[in-house]
C-alpha cells in the first residue's frame, strides 16, 4: 500500500486565504498602534516645551516665541535632535500665550500645544 503524504492543494489554498484575511484585518490595527506610538514621542517633546515655557514665563514675565528648530541652548534650551520622529519644533505668539507646533519627519502627524498664563495647555492632534 502506498500512503500519500503532505497536504492537498485545496488545504493549502484554504490556509493561504485564511492567513490573507487575518493580514487584511490586522494591518490597519497595527498601523494605528504604530501611529499612536510615534505620536507619544511628539507629546513628550511638547510636554518638555511646556515645562520650559513655564520656567521662561516665571523668569521673564512672558512666554518665549521664535523659530527654534533643532537648536539647543540659549534662553529656551529644549533639544529635539535626540528624537527619532519629531526632530524640530516652532514656537509662536509669545507674550501672554504661546503656540508650539511639531511635525513628524514624514509629515504624517502634526501636534500643536496651545498655552497661556490663565488656562491649562491644550494639545491638538492633526
Amino acid at each position: 500500500m502506498n500512503k500519500k503524504r503532505g497536504f492537498s492543494l485545496t488545504e493549502l489554498v484554504i490556509t493561504l486565504v485564511m492567513v490573507a484575511i487575518l493580514a487584511i484585518l490586522g494591518l490597519p490595527v497595527y498601523r494605528g498602534y504604530v501611529k499612536k506610538g510615534i505620536a507619544t514621542e511628539g507629546k513628550a517633546l511638547l510636554g518638555e516645551i511646556n515645562a520650559a515655557q513655564q520656567i521662561y514665563y516665571t523668569r521673564h514675565g512672558q512666554y518665549y516665541a521664535g523659530s527654534v528648530g533643532q537648536t539647543f541652548g540659549g534662553a529656551f534650551g529644549v533639544d529635539a535632535r535626540r528624537n527619532k520622529y519629531f526632530t524640530s519644533y516652532n514656537i509662536s505668539d509669545g507674550g501672554q500665550s504661546f503656540t508650539a507646533t511639531t511635525s513628524s519627519k514624514d509629515g504624517a502627524q502634526t501636534l500643536t500645544l496651545v498655552g497661556s498664563n490663565s488656562t491649562t495647555p491644550r494639545l491638538i492632534e492633526n
